[in-house]
């Protein structure tokens, strides 16, 4: 009995020993298999290309022009998430070293990302940025030459936000124009988030973030036609005054009613 148990238990670490030198040599394989395979198909590398992409394609709908950079840089940086190549412009992935192992693939993505940012150029802004070869400085040099004027662009979209009255468009199309005004108002002037309150806040920010959403609500409603005069004054009374979303979901309410 006790030499069975001796034999087996030789047996046992025998198959245990022989178990962990094949799960080393396993992981060894992974790795080796791992360094094997180009960054350009491994899906999880910031330089994975997919086989369908094109560089001759705009990826965006919107061309840039000298007065929309806001909204061009916005889509643009989606879509360059959407393919994990937004390290191309905004300069946590710079330009390898030629000796570097990844430069072949660093130099095929940032070539993409220039063909995709040249493509949604208008003809005029490309032809001032075709010599430069390096997405991050096309980049930079686009968003220092337009988004210098944000600050007129902010006084526009302020003007349109006072002035917009809803006249002979739905209350949906009115509040859908105003929305999207004040939108890219909050674009250019966010207000910052607590830094160092904790459950309440004691440094003032969350005021005016509370004044600033009273004010999206009191210019819905100024501007709303005449016929939503009740819902007007029925909310301006409310203390505090409702969030614009929902003053909108009553006041569409009230005129199916």
């Amino acid at each position: 009995m006790a030499d069975s148990v001796s034999s087996n238990g030789a047996s046992l670490g025998f198959d245990v020993h022989t178990l962990s030198h094949l799960n080393q040599l396993t992981h060894l394989q992974s790795q080796l298999n791992r360094k094997s395979v180009s960054p350009l198909s491994d899906p999880s590398s910031v330089f994975f290309l997919h086989p369908s992409e094109n560089p001759g394609i705009s990826i965006i709908s919107v061309k840039l022009d000298t007065k929309n950079y806001n909204e061009w840089s916005r889509a643009m940086l989606i879509a360059l998430k959407s393919k994990n190549k937004l390290g191309f412009v905004d300069g946590t992935l710079p330009k390898c070293s030629v000796d570097d192992p990844n430069f072949s693939a660093w130099d095929k993505c940032n070539t993409f990302v220039v063909a995709w940012i040249l493509q949604s150029l208008s003809n005029e802004i490309s032809r001032s940025v075709i010599w430069n070869d390096i997405a991050v400085d096309i980049w930079n040099d686009l968003r220092h030459r337009y988004y210098q004027g944000d600050i007129f662009k902010v006084a526009e979209l302020e003007e349109n936000l006072f002035s917009l009255k809803q006249g002979d468009s739905s209350i949906t199309a009115y509040f859908t124009k105003l929305k999207a005004i004040w939108e890219e108002i909050e674009n250019f002037k966010s207000i910052l988030l607590c830094v160092a309150c904790e459950s309440m806040c004691v440094c003032g920010l969350e005021k005016l973030r509370i004044q600033k959403k009273e004010t999206y609500t009191v210019r819905f409603l100024r501007g709303l036609n005449e016929q939503y005069h009740n819902v007007r004054s029925q909310v301006m009374l409310a203390k505090p005054l409702p969030d614009v979303n929902e003053v909108f979901f009553c006041s569409h309410n009230k005129r199916d009613i």
